[in-house]
């Protein structure tokens, strides 16, 4: 207890004699206690940390009192501490850039006008809120047009009869004689007029209607006794309509369609010679054993006659191998002729 009476009386005496420095003193010693700590100076920096941590500093921007947390810290290290000395740099550079800004007095009469401008009424109680009409149907607004013109030419046509009116006797042009009958009239026109205009309306409307595109339907190819004759086509053609049946799934008549396209390859080239009577094997036969592409054709001539008497219908598998084979056939033969041409 008494001890703590002690220290709370040393520090009253301490804060009562303490004095003020300048400015420019307080980070003169600021700056001498982090060289100190720098050259591992340790006693002379805690010395001079004791001596500084009491005293009061007086600055342009007011009175303040020594930062005693870090200047107390300094006076009870026992070696030399980087982070001490980090946070001595960082305080020394932070009072030096207060003490270099000015700080300028604001300027009233600007706040006073932005203040101003910022203020936003109140909303005076009543009035109308703006509401953004909609938009008609289609329906609404041939409507609305169609009765916009019949009182158009109801008006025109009343004012032509009362003008032909005048040209009566008045013997005539009794009341409500002549007037009525020309409103009749005029009624009547007008209901033909308007039965023609919706009859016009019914006739573009259809017509429109009609000169819409139809739908484009794509029509599979259809199996024939044409399919049966290797010259009722071209090769191209054979070509196209094996991709056409195969993209339906109709593999045995695609490889059918393929075998055609390398006979009529083989009767341009004059490789074959067409004979109704002749098998596949008879044509397989009659080529050279020259020809390069023979044993290719053989293969060819296989499968065709296992897949298309063999069984009633083939797999994609087929088709790939026979429409590979068919391919390699027909471009060695377009290749030799091109060359021999």
């Amino acid at each position: 207890m008494r001890r703590a009476i002690a220290i709370a009386l040393l520090f009253v005496a301490t804060s009562a004699f303490a004095e003020t420095i300048a400015f420019d003193t307080y980070l003169a010693s600021l700056d001498e206690i982090r060289s100190l700590l720098a050259a591992n100076q340790i006693a002379a920096a805690q010395d001079r940390a004791r001596a500084l941590s009491p005293q009061n500093v007086a600055s342009p921007h007011g009175a303040f009192h020594a930062d005693s947390a870090l200047l107390d810290e300094i006076a009870m290290t026992q070696r030399r501490d980087l982070r001490l000395q980090e946070r001595l740099g960082v305080t020394i550079d932070e009072l030096r850039r207060a003490s270099q800004s000015n700080v300028a007095a604001p300027d009233q009469k600007l706040l006073k006008r932005v203040a101003t401008e910022q203020h936003v009424p109140e909303l005076v109680s009543g009035g109308d809120v703006p509401v953004e009409a909609r938009s008609p149907a289609l329906l609404e607004r041939v409507a609305e047009s169609l009765e916009k013109i019949v009182e158009w030419i109801g008006d025109k046509l009343q004012r032509l009869f009362d003008w032909l009116g005048k040209f009566l006797p008045r013997s005539t042009r009794g009341e409500g004689g002549a007037t009525g009958g020309m409103r009749w009239i005029v009624t009547a026109l007008v209901a033909v007029i308007v039965l023609l205009i919706v009859l016009l309306a019914i006739e573009v409307v259809r017509r429109s209607r009609a000169a819409l595109p139809k739908p484009v339907a794509t029509s599979e190819p259809i199996g024939s006794k044409r399919d049966e004759d290797p010259l009722s086509r071209g090769a191209n053609e054979w070509e196209r309509y094996a991709g056409q049946l195969a993209s339906q799934g109709r593999f045995r008549e695609a490889i059918r369609a393929w075998y055609h396209a390398v006979l009529v390859t083989c009767y341009s080239a004059s490789l074959l010679h067409y004979r109704k009577s002749r098998t596949n094997w008879e044509y397989v036969a009659s080529l050279a054993p020259s020809v390069p592409w023979r044993a290719e054709m053989i293969q060819l001539t296989q499968r065709f006659e296992r897949e298309w008497y063999g069984s009633d219908q083939s797999s994609d598998e087929a088709f790939d191998d026979c429409s590979h084979r068919a391919r390699s056939i027909i471009d060695a033969i377009r290749i030799a002729s091109r060359g021999a041409a």
